[in-house]
């Protein structure tokens, strides 16, 4: 199949939305990045309105949180509040420390349960498009809904976010399945990866800069904060979705036919069974890494949700102060993959992996005894350094063991469960921090809980033959599709060594 077969056609060249963007043959390639930067500025529009919605639900619960202004008016006034001690419950059955976790438990149970029906779509019907396309409308749309967050909005735009999360995840699996066809050529891959990677985190750093600097020079509260960022959200990502999918990428026909014995809502089930009973049988190093990325991701995506609500109800963090934390992590990220990426060549990425695994532990572990109360807020910058690092060093890491584990000719099937295990047990870390909250223990040991499961992800990767697995996996590296560039023979000695390591890889 043509990487741009298409029901849906163009007349004449495809346009392009800037020259210096349209950098690779397939137009494709820029969609992706355009909707990486797209989906970036959702995500961290997330953390404004988290913050907001903790304030709100406080209200919401009847606790004595006094505000400089009203909380639903259009406050221009950095929030002033007092917070007694306070028993009230959100809609009468939850704290409201407790609602962002509670809003993540609901994202990940419908991810879990759902994410292989969303691929079944993708693989055996010509739909792909169609749903990429809707999802995009309905993230932009839903985000524009939660522009009118307030006290008596709380449940609308709660619903909407754990709405809008799910769908932001089922779009993201349209986006993966497109990912394999931009290209044959490794490198050129290589090349797109890390150029979407830039527009993401570009996007992602300038979107926080200019929003706390906006911020703080109008001395916005947390619900004004949140608004602006949802309306800057709506008109930058909405942007940035409508060209790609207006002009850029092509739909596709069906990649397989359903079988008889099986619908839509069974196949993806069916095929996910089928292949972990094989990785069991003939490559349990696989099903190894897909039980410690099951854990290793849970932690990683849950911490956001955990931070942001730690950081606020614990050192009485602003919204802004929460985003300069979450832009050190972002910008750290960056000098840890370059410094780990070192390490990893040294010491190897099975022992590398390990290690990221034991670092993310240890930090969010150690984390809540240095980060008490609000007269240590400053230390949570630290922190935030520590996290980039962390950030920075896990996932490539990860990537790289799982990579070179895999056997050839099963890449796109297994990327495919690698996606799924890292939604699977996403809803568990905030259903154990909901439970230790709702009993009213203290939220250090909460953030201590995270830590858990990196841990967790350690002890099972700890006694998996890496070794045995590579040497496993490269007997099949025959059945693998590659551009010329990209193979050992092309690229010597030297190109065998880094092979070896993985370092080509990061």
């Amino acid at each position: 199949m043509s990487l741009q077969t298409s029901e849906k056609s163009h007349d004449g060249p495809l346009p392009c939305p800037c020259t210096p963007c349209c950098t690779f043959k397939n137009p494709e390639s820029t969609a992706w990045a355009m909707d990486g930067s797209a989906r970036a500025a959702v995500v961290i529009s997330g953390i404004f309105l988290g913050t907001a919605l903790l304030r709100c639900a406080k209200e919401e619960a009847g606790c004595q949180v006094e505000w400089n202004e009203a909380i639903d008016g259009n406050s221009s006034t950095v929030d002033t509040w007092v917070e007694p001690a306070c028993n009230g419950k959100v809609w009468g059955f939850m704290r409201p420390s407790s609602l962002l976790a509670v809003m993540g438990i609901f994202t990940g149970l419908l991810a879990a349960f759902t994410m292989p029906v969303v691929g079944a779509v993708v693989d055996h019907t010509s739909y792909r498009w169609h749903i990429g396309a809707a999802s995009a409308i309905a993230i932009i749309v839903g985000n524009f809904f939660q522009v009118f967050v307030g006290v008596s909005t709380l449940g609308m735009v709660a619903i909407l976010q754990v709405l809008i999360g799910y769908i932001y995840l089922a779009h993201c699996v349209i986006m993966y399945a497109y990912m394999p066809e931009l290209t044959s050529d490794a490198q050129e891959l290589a090349k797109i990866a890390a150029t979407c990677n830039m527009w993401q985190y570009s996007t992602q750093v300038i979107y926080l800069v200019f929003t706390i600097g906006a911020s703080m020079a109008f001395g916005l509260g947390a619900v004004a904060t949140a608004k602006m960022s949802q309306v800057m959200v709506v008109v930058f990502g909405g942007l940035m979705f409508y060209y790609p999918w207006k002009y850029l990428f092509g739909g596709r026909p069906a990649l397989h036919a359903l079988p008889e014995d099986c619908s839509l809502l069974t196949v993806g089930f069916k095929k996910l069974k089928g292949t972990v009973l094989d990785l069991a049988l003939d490559y349990p190093a696989v099903l190894t890494m897909i039980g410690a990325v099951a854990f290793a991701e849970a932690g990683a995506n849950a911490f956001v949700t955990i931070a942001v609500t730690y950081t606020t109800e614990v050192l009485k963090m602003t919204s802004s102060e929460t985003g300069i934390l979450i832009a050190l992590c972002l910008v750290f990220a960056v000098p840890g993959s370059v410094i780990f990426k070192h390490v990893t060549h040294k010491i190897g990425p099975h022992k590398s992996y390990m290690a990221s695994l034991a670092w993310w532990g240890v930090v969010t572990a150690v984390a809540p005894l240095f980060m008490a109360g609000p007269d240590q807020k400053n230390n949570a910058y630290i922190f935030g350094v520590f996290w980039g690092f962390g950030f920075g060093w896990l996932y490539p890491t990860q990537r790289v063991v799982y990579c070179l584990v895999i056997p050839g000719g099963q890449e796109s099937e297994l990327m495919g469960v690698y996606i799924f295990a890292g939604q699977i047990l996403v809803w568990l870390p905030p259903a154990v921090f909901t439970v230790m909250n709702e009993k009213n223990i203290n939220m250090a040991w909460g953030l201590m809980s995270d830590a858990s499961f990196f841990f967790a992800a350690l002890a099972i990767v700890w006694f998996m033959d890496f070794e045995g697995a590579c040497e496993k996996a490269k007997a099949t590296e025959g059945k693998r599709v590659c551009g010329v560039e990209a193979t050992n023979d092309k690229l010597g000695d030297k190109g065998r060594a880094y092979s070896d390591v993985g370092d080509n890889h990061l």
